[in-house]
């Protein structure tokens, strides 16, 4: 992240949880009686109501510990002191460090893989260990888990473990709200059954009767995002997470592929493709013998590199923006006779394998340059339209977002390009074309954040990025007459997503361009979605905070039955701390200041704030957090946006379309 002495913001790159690691060991290949625990912690696991200023966090262990450590999702600048018979750790929270919001969750994981600093004096690591606690909101006479079972932070569990099992202090209600790190399948079929005395819980796997992966942490957190575990009284189960481990593989068996990504035997695999991946059931030495058979995969000029655990083989071609040919098999074939370069580090070869993808049929990709429209804009942009649209169809918009800012017309560029690459099955999998803008986000002119469309982009006069708001509105005009050329019918309304900085920049174009929107999906919007209100607890709110002045911005009003008609979908993570407001290029001094003193200080205090106020001014969005994910784009996040936008686009629209976009005030 930004240091505050540049002043810049992180919102336009995802930010992943920090890991705090001294003196790295590793976790054995079994686990014994020697491996240290954790007896207790403070806060407690499931602990409500802990003070915002929380001076330190405590750790106790079995027996004396070396003076390593790793933790995950710790505060920032938090310092650590052993106790003389080194079995106590106090971390200590910076001076001057600010306070947290009621209602902030933290879960801390030790020894995240995979880094295992804390260990015994004889090496021996810890297991994986997770706790959580919520900051102010006690809840008196709430219910606490007793057990688990697996036991937090267990090691060597074996893999055909079928469910686990959570006890309470008390007899509880009907209500469930667990997720996982994804290796424990929960939705669909899984079995959740109560005891008689309704004081534990089972949860079942999906995935029987196949084993869990080896090796690996699974990780249990019941009521992350609120509600669900309650006791008959309504009493609700503060947060509360463990994990476990699972036993490592058998040294005597052979490695097998467990998947592959594309799978195999996919006929639509992306033509923007850069990569694929190859997992395995146990760790491999680091040498290959893979071949293509078939297709045209430049092998030797690609980049072939393992996962940290060495479980994963990537393999990355160049990154030269050419697509893959349109309706090739791909086949690849693993250690074939004669080679043996894919072995265990058990020293098993991986017997000869072989599997093969379609690349999906062509699509069209335009890149439509400023002179050659009669639109004004001053950017080109990419127009992708998938293989066999005939239309009538809407048109997907999302906004470029490099990450960051550069004078090199060419940086944004590409990264507007791979963005095509990435998002251009998504706009296949709604059968709709997609337009990707190339707006720059100059370093000489670094206020001027663009690509999230703040206040400066409005006000500024860096001839290029006037107006980029109307410049977009111009090319999507162009992009919707380009289509009609080719006999395809698109509405004047888009579909539009983006995150981080490109979700500020949909959220706030969807309230400011209401009537050139059908559906909008903002995903984790800086900190802060634009709120559709002129003031709030007696206070203005200008842009963009609020509403307040976009009159004078835009030179017009605001239809506000338009803006409460628009259908949005605002998400975000409940681990994500990825946040705008406190840097200079997002927000001014007072708007920060008004941010902070009126909705909170992190992006999650502030979320039921936000959605408090759509709701109080009748818009029609929709507000979902998901539970254990930071600040990164999900495979489910995808997944619902696409089931949004699809009845988005059933649905009769309640929009009318203005005959003139709105212009600059003189």
């Amino acid at each position: 992240m930004a240091s505050a002495a540049s002043s810049r913001s992180p919102a336009g790159a995802p930010v992943f949880a920090a890991v705090l690691s001294l003196a790295v060991a590793l976790l054995p290949a079994t686990a014994t009686a020697s491996n240290p625990t954790v007896l207790s912690t403070s806060p407690a696991n499931g602990e409500t109501g802990v003070s915002p200023d929380l001076a330190s966090i405590v750790l106790t262990f079995s027996e004396p510990m070396a003076s390593g450590w790793s933790f995950s999702n710790l505060p920032s600048g938090w310092t650590g002191q052993w106790s003389p018979d080194m079995r106590v750790l106090t971390m200590s929270r910076p001076a001057g460090a600010p306070s947290w919001a009621a209602g902030t969750v933290f879960t801390i994981v030790l020894n995240p893989p995979p880094y295992f600093s804390f260990a015994d004096l004889e090496g021996n690591p810890l297991g994986t260990y997770t706790f959580s606690f919520t900051v102010g909101n006690a809840i008196p006479g709430a219910p606490t888990v007793t057990d688990t079972n697996p036991d937090n932070g267990a090691l060597g569990v074996t893999a055909s473990l079928a469910s686990v099992s959570i006890s309470f202090s008390e007899p509880m209600g009907s209500g469930v709200n667990i997720s996982t790190s994804g290796l424990w399948l929960i939705s669909g079929g899984t079995a959740v059954t109560w005891s008689p005395d309704r004081r534990t819980v089972t949860v079942a796997r999906d995935d029987l009767p196949d084993p869990l992966p080896t090796s690996s942490v699974i990780t249990f957190r019941l009521n992350a995002s609120g509600g669900g575990f309650a006791d008959p009284d309504g009493n609700p189960l503060g947060a509360y997470s463990f994990s476990f481990t699972t036993e490592p593989p058998d040294p005597t068996q052979p490695p097998v592929v467990e998947s592959t990504d594309p799978a195999a035997g996919v006929r639509d695999a992306g033509r923007f493709r850069q990569s694929f991946t190859i997992t395995f059931s146990k760790p491999m030495q680091p040498t290959h013998s893979l071949v293509c058979d078939a297709g045209g995969w430049d092998l030797d000029a690609s980049t072939i590199a393992w996962s940290s655990d060495r479980r994963a083989l990537y393999v990355i071609r160049p990154q030269n923006n050419r697509l893959l040919p349109a309706g090739v098999t791909m086949a690849f074939t693993l250690n074939p006779p004669g080679q043996q370069g894919f072995v265990d580090t058990d020293g098993n070869p991986l017997a000869t394998w072989s599997f093969e993808f379609t690349v999906e049929a062509p699509g069209q990709l335009l890149k439509v340059q400023p002179e050659d429209s009669s639109h004004d804009f001053s950017w080109p942009y990419y127009l992708w339209i998938p293989g066999g649209l005939a239309g009538p169809t809407t048109l997907l918009v999302e906004p470029n977002n490099t990450g960051t800012t550069s004078d090199v017309e060419l940086y944004h560029d590409g990264s507007a390009m791979s963005l095509v690459g990435w998002h251009a099955t998504f706009a296949a999998r709604l059968d709709v074309p997609l337009l990707i803008p190339t707006f720059p986000r100059p370093s000489s002119f670094w206020t001027v954040y663009t690509h999230a469309l703040d206040r400066d982009s409005f006000t500024t006069s860096v001839e290029g990025i006037v107006r980029i708001d109307l410049q977009l509105v111009e090319m999507i005009d162009d992009a919707i007459e380009r289509l009609d050329d080719l006999g395809i019918q698109a509405e004047s309304r888009v579909l539009m997503l983006g995150f981080s900085a490109s979700g500020q920049f949909t959220n706030r174009f969807a309230i400011l361009h209401p009537d050139r929107i059908r559906a909008a999906a903002a995903g984790s919007p800086g900190g802060w979605p634009l709120a559709p209100v002129a003031e709030w607890g007696g206070e203005t709110l200008p842009y963009n905070v609020g509403i307040a002045d976009v009159s004078s911005l835009l030179g017009a009003p605001l239809d506000m039955a338009q803006v409460r008609a628009v259908p949005l979908y605002i998400y975000m993570g409940d681990a994500d701390t990825n946040d705008s407001v406190p840097f200079n290029d997002s927000y001014d001094p007072e708007q920060r200041d008004l941010v902070n003193r009126l909705f909170g200080t992190t992006p999650i205090a502030r979320w039921p704030h936000a959605e408090a106020i759509y709701a109080a001014a009748g818009m029609n969005a929709t507000f979902v957090l998901y539970p254990g994910v930071g600040h990164n784009l999900t495979d489910q996040m995808l997944d619902d946006i696409a089931d949004f936008f699809e009845a988005s686009r059933a649905a009769p629209s309640q929009l009318v379309r203005h005959a003139e976009g709105r212009r600059a005030p003189p």
